[in-house]
């Protein structure tokens, strides 16, 4: 075999050999499915601490911009996201009285996994004529919310060393039997996709339980 033909054998070894490598990483996701929940703020809740501690945390570290949607083309300081607030809709940030969450769910090879994937907090008017106030968007991809979801959280009234994370509270199981599933797979949640809310609730509630 001359020195050309050992070349062309070499590398297709070496092409049938990153295919198999990568097979297990091609078949490893067997299932995925994507949700938004709209959840009210009520005062003592998970949610209102978790607001609370963003805007603490945004604070304390200064550098950190933030924005109103996940369309805004620009980010904000704190400062400047207060007085825009303030100044157009007469309102605070922490006003904010429902959150929007994006779920993430899939089962790998090694089980079942959930994660928020972002938060829209916004003010909505009573009586639900007016349109909701966007107040501010949070990508739980950012290594500093991202922190403040896997260690941090509210203390037991009945043990205050024991630290419940804010990614514990928020599990999708623990929100939907008060808050209302608003999309599925991207696609708005409307009347006929009752019996698809209600498979997509037991499925998770179930592998919730099953990955405990």
């Amino acid at each position: 075999m001359n020195q050309s033909a050992r070349r062309v054998l070499t590398l297709f070894l070496l092409g049938i050999g990153c295919l198999a490598m990568g097979a297990p990483e091609a078949t490893a996701q067997r299932w995925l499915q994507t949700s938004q929940l709209l959840t009210e703020i009520k005062q003592d809740s998970p949610t209102r601490a978790l607001l609370d501690t963003l805007v603490q945390v945004i604070e304390r570290k200064g550098e950190v911009e933030v924005k109103r949607t996940e369309e805004a083309s620009k980010k904000l300081s704190l400062s400047t996201l207060r007085d825009k607030l303030i100044n157009e809709q007469g309102i605070g940030l922490t006003s904010a009285n429902f959150v929007f969450i994006d779920y993430r769910f899939e089962i790998q090879n090694r089980g079942f996994e959930e994660s928020v994937e972002s938060l829209q907090f916004v003010y909505r008017p009573p009586g639900g004529a007016e349109e909701d106030i966007q107040m501010l968007y949070v990508d739980a991809s950012e290594p500093w919310v991202r922190n403040i979801l896997e260690n941090k959280g509210t203390t037991l009234v009945t043990n205050e060393a024991a630290l419940k994370t804010f990614s514990d509270q928020l599990a999708f199981a623990r929100l939907v039997q008060d808050g209302k599933i608003v999309e599925i797979a991207g696609q708005t949640v409307r009347e006929g996709f009752k019996r698809k809310k209600r498979q997509l609730v037991q499925k998770i509630q179930r592998l919730t339980y099953e990955s405990m």
